[in-house]
């Protein structure tokens, strides 16, 4: 039975109705004249079902035992010394700056002078790295333009046969000269041309 219908009723109450009720369904009825069918009778016995399982209760203990392990509670905190003081004001610094101590000593001087020093020598050794990398491309293209000029010094012919061999002819959008110049390749000469 739903409790949750009848807010009037306690919960003492509501248990004693249930168990009367479970005690009605077992089949204890003695009038033989049940007006319900056969499908409610299954949907009741199934909220009944419903209504007699209770939900074990799961305790932080029996989460442990399985291996559950929980963060710092919140509720462990310490509470912050005293108030805190809330200014919501713009500032110069110079209250930080005062809380803050004393200026550096001479070994914290000495390390972040040798720090700065080493990363220096570092990024002016890449530098170094990179300009020489810069002209060794450099020297490459160089080369690349000389072997390029030793070949301007070849005949159209031939240029055009390099290019041919290399797949970039300048006039290879005309598919009827290029299949003529692929026969010739093999003997055929239409004497169309």
């Amino acid at each position: 039975m739903d409790t949750g219908a009848l807010p009037t009723m306690s919960k003492a109450k509501a248990n004693i109705l249930d168990a009367a009720l479970d005690a009605v369904s077992d089949g204890s009825s003695s009038d033989g004249d049940d007006s319900r069918t056969d499908g409610a009778d299954e949907a009741g016995q199934q909220q009944q079902m419903l209504a007699k399982k209770h939900k074990a209760e799961i305790t932080i203990e029996d989460l442990q035992k399985q291996g559950y392990q929980s963060g710092p509670s919140v509720l462990f905190m310490k509470p912050p010394d005293g108030p805190l003081e809330q200014n919501w004001n713009w500032s110069n610094g110079k209250a930080e700056k005062a809380r803050e101590g004393s200026e550096e000593t001479y070994e914290e001087r000495t390390r972040t002078h040798e720090a700065a020093t080493s990363a220096a020598e570092e990024s002016a050794r890449l530098a170094m790295k990179a300009a020489e990398h810069a002209a060794k491309l450099r020297q490459q293209a160089k080369q690349e333009q000389q072997e390029l000029a030793k070949q301007k010094k070849l005949s159209f012919n031939q240029k055009e046969k390099r290019k041919r061999d290399a797949g970039m002819q300048s006039r290879g959008k005309s598919t009827v000269e290029e299949e003529k110049r692929v026969a010739r390749q093999y003997g055929v000469y239409s004497g169309f041309d």
